[in-house]
């Protein structure tokens, strides 16, 4: 059975806060999960489109993946 990696990825970001994308795959690879670098982008994209996160270039290469405060989103 094949894990959710959605629900991982958005675990991990509830404990760490923000990572990068080089940080979610180590943190993955870790766990012994596996997956390619296009599943873990196709999931960053749905998970961006459906608001739950927000990613941001830091670098040529690197990503920046934060959650998204649902709280101060319905306030706002």
């Amino acid at each position: 059975m094949k894990t959710n990696l959605k629900h991982i990825i958005i675990s991990k970001l509830n404990v760490q806060g923000a990572m990068t994308d080089k940080e979610l795959v180590d943190s993955l690879k870790k766990e012994n999960l596996e997956f390619s670098l296009r599943e873990i982008n196709n999931i960053l994209l749905d998970l961006e489109i459906n608001g739950l996160i927000i990613t941001n270039w830091v670098g040529k290469d690197k990503k920046r993946i934060e959650k998204v405060n649902l709280r101060k989103r319905e306030e706002g």
